[in-house]
C-alpha cells in the first residue's frame, strides 16, 4: 500500500499547492483592480460599446443556430417516399465589412443561405436519403461547402456544433 499513500500525499500536496497559486493569483488581481480602474476612467473605457445581447461573443460575431430552420422537403424519391430533411448545428459568423443589420436579420440570412445550400447539394441525391452513413457522410462534406458559400456572400463563418442532417 505504500504506493497509494505516497500518491495519496502528493494529490494533497498538489491540491494545497495549486490553492497556494491560486490566492497569490487573487491578492495580485485585487492590488492591481484599483490601479486598472482608475486607468479606464482616465481613457474612457466605460464609454465603450457593449453588445447588445450581452453575450460572451466577440463583437460583431452572431452565433445562428441552425435547428430553428424548418424542415427541408426535397420532393418524392424513386421509392415515392417524400423526403423531408431535419437540419441541426450552429455556426458562428461574422461579416467581413460593417454590417448594418442587426442581429436578428444577420441569423435569418445564415440561416437562409445555409439552407439554399443544403438544398441545392441534397436534392439530385434524393434517393440516397434513407441510409444514415450517407447522411452522416453528407453533413460532413457539405459543412466546407457551406462556408465558402457563406464566405463568396460576405461572411466569415465556422461550425462550432457540427452540422448533422437526419430524415423525418
Amino acid at each position: 500500500m505504500g504506493f497509494f499513500d505516497n500518491l495519496k500525499a502528493a494529490m494533497q500536496n498538489g491540491a494545497q499547492a495549486a490553492n497556494a497559486h491560486i490566492e497569490r493569483e487573487r491578492a495580485k488581481q485585487a492590488a492591481q483592480a484599483p490601479q486598472q480602474r482608475t486607468a479606464d476612467t482616465r481613457t474612457g473605457a466605460q464609454d465603450r460599446p457593449r453588445t447588445s445581447s450581452g453575450s460572451r461573443l466577440p463583437e460583431g460575431v452572431v452565433q445562428a443556430d441552425l435547428n430553428k430552420l424548418d424542415p427541408i422537403d426535397l420532393g418524392m424519391n424513386a421509392q415515392g417516399q417524400n423526403v423531408k430533411l431535419k437540419i441541426s448545428g450552429v455556426m458562428r459568423v461574422k461579416p467581413f465589412g460593417v454590417c448594418t443589420m442587426d442581429d436578428a436579420t444577420q441569423r435569418t440570412t445564415v440561416r437562409s443561405i445555409v439552407r439554399n445550400v443544403i438544398e441545392r447539394e441534397m436534392a439530385p441525391q434524393i434517393n440516397s436519403m434513407g441510409d444514415l452513413k450517407f447522411l452522416i457522410q453528407a453533413g460532413t462534406r457539405l459543412s466546407p461547402i457551406i462556408t465558402e458559400e457563406l464566405k463568396a456572400s460576405g461572411w466569415q463563418s465556422t461550425f462550432t456544433i457540427p452540422l448533422i442532417i437526419r430524415p423525418i
